[in-house]
């Protein structure tokens, strides 16, 4: 009876006990979906035509989330700062008539203190599944870490001024301050993530598990807006991978009109697809979209029996475009607001009546607006002082100027000459589209030798990794104007990737300061 009791309660344990969860591969999940190939429109097993490019919808108005991140910083570092000496110097000086030093010293450890607890805990990360409770209690463990750690240091130095209250205070009241600011910063990121402002936007290349594992995990992080997939093999591909579509081919990523506001294109093919995985970045390579691969240790796992919470977390390494930091981002877009706006401000005089000569002097409008390659290749419009005959103006920029130029006014030459006429675009960089330094922009369709100058060199497209500039590192060392055969844009080139791999803020300010020499000495290039 015992071992029949046993064999009943092993049975019963058997039953109950949950079967091992069998994870579909690509390829059964492939099959179950997709249908053979066929004409255009494509369909799937369902009937389904596949999601079409010009369908899938890519916010155009995206923010830097490393450099809200940096701005957030600095935001909490006035505020704290602000607050503590405020108290503290009524407490201290009001109160004893006492030296400024030891209130001083004392709200600047504060305002330490507070700074290193906010970014040992994280406190400006705001990811994007991250809950306004669970974010607050971050704030506040920071805070209350922060005002311990504080009160132990002015405890143990123990200054003349000492007054244990008066810290207290003005700790509690920067927690109150921090509390209600991060309330109106967690309010207003989760908005921007709504929106799809703050997510990188991400397109990848291959159908495939890794692609599928990385869909998986972003839909519990919601880090990234993964917007679609690009496959060649789209017989096998399938419909879609957990909501993300499989559109189209390279050949569709590459004409597709909202590239240039895509961030990053992953390619996401296992390390036995070299071959498969180099003529895809041979393909891609010359767009500026930031690349990347996925990295995944675990890729020659037999994913059948390897349950997805069992395996090691996707990384992505990046190929080409390693973005700036946040900080780098953040000062290099104050700078340009605080320079722009302020020379566009004590210049308006001058630039009125320079507008109001080139309108008496021929007839046409005093701005001349033309279409150029900006950031991602985003088509921008540039502003400048006109300084052709408007009947002869040439907005693709198809015929470059050359000495003489017929089409060039009296007016014209003196503020080429000068670059003068490059002014308004001092508006261009107030409104985000240019910075004061970066590659030049060229304009959309520019010839060289009669051809495409973006032809004429593989990597030119490399040159629109950054925002275009007022002036720049290839317009101080001598290559300014037009560019007249393949050896004048292999040059520009050149300098321009130069400058985005080594540019940093002090490398603008030393590129600013050279400019106007440069300019004013120059007597070779033709403007």
């Amino acid at each position: 009876m015992k071992l029949v009791s046993n064999a009943k309660r092993v049975a019963n344990d058997a039953r109950k006990r949950p079967k091992a969860r069998k994870v579909e591969t690509l390829d059964e999940f492939s099959a179950r979906t997709s249908a053979p190939v066929s004409k255009a429109p494509e369909k799937t097993a369902t009937g389904r035509p596949r999601v079409a490019v010009s369908q899938i919808k890519v916010p155009e108005k995206q923010m830097s989330k490393a450099a809200l991140r940096a701005a957030l910083r600095v935001a909490d570092g006035i505020i704290v700062t602000a607050l503590i000496l405020f108290v503290i110097w009524n407490s201290y000086v009001g109160v004893n008539g006492k030296d400024i030093i030891a209130p001083l010293t004392g709200g600047l450890l504060g305002t330490l203190a507070f700074g290193g607890a906010m970014w040992a805990m994280r406190a400006h990360e705001f990811a994007a599944s991250e809950t306004y409770g669970k974010h607050l209690k971050t704030v506040l463990i920071a805070s209350l870490a922060a005002m311990g750690i504080w009160l132990s240091a002015a405890l143990i130095l123990r200054p003349d001024t000492f007054l244990p209250d008066a810290l207290a205070i003005a700790g509690l009241i920067a927690t109150a301050a921090l509390v209600l600011a991060h309330s109106l910063y967690y309010g207003q990121v989760r908005r921007m993530y709504n929106q799809g402002q703050l997510m990188p936007t991400i397109v990848m290349l291959g159908a495939t598990e890794g692609a599928r594992r990385l869909i998986e995990e972003n839909a519990r992080t919601r880090e990234l807006n993964i917007l679609a997939i690009f496959d060649d093999r789209l017989s096998r591909a399938p419909h879609n991978i957990h909501g993300v579509p499989v559109v189209g081919d390279v050949n569709d990523l590459m004409t597709w009109d909202a590239l240039p506001y895509i961030d990053r294109i992953v390619v996401a093919l296992p390390s036995l697809a070299e071959e498969r995985k180099a003529a895809y970045l041979k393909q891609v390579h010359l767009l500026p979209n930031r690349l990347a691969y996925i990295d995944d240790e675990f890729e020659t796992l037999d994913h059948v029996q390897q349950r997805l919470t069992q395996i090691a977390n996707i990384g992505l390494r990046e190929v080409t475009g390693k973005p700036k930091s946040g900080l780098h981002t953040l000062v290099k877009r104050a700078m340009d607001i605080s320079v722009s706006a302020t020379l566009l401000i004590l210049g308006a005089p001058f630039l009125g009546l320079l507008a109001l000569a080139i309108k008496l002097t021929s007839p046409g409008p005093a701005l001349f607006k033309q279409p150029r390659h900006g950031f991602n290749n985003r088509v921008f419009h540039v502003y400048k002082f006109r300084s052709m005959r408007n009947d002869m103006a040439d907005s693709e920029a198809r015929q470059q100027t050359q000495a003489g130029d017929a089409r060039v006014t009296k007016i014209g030459r003196i503020i080429r000459k000068t670059s003068v006429d490059e002014l308004p675009q001092l508006w261009n960089v107030l409104k985000g589209d240019m910075s004061l330094v970066g590659p030049r922009p060229h304009a959309v369709g520019m010839r060289t030798e009669g051809k495409s100058s973006m032809e004429l060199v593989s990597d030119y497209a490399h040159r629109h990794k950054v925002k275009p500039g007022m002036t720049g590192w290839a317009q101080i060392n001598g290559s300014r104007g037009p560019l007249h055969n393949r050896e004048d844009v292999a040059r520009r080139v050149k300098l321009d990737v130069d400058y985005i791999e080594t540019s940093n803020v002090f490398f603008d300010i030393m590129i600013m300061l050279k400019t106007i020499p440069c300019l004013l000495g120059d007597s070779e290039n033709i403007r």
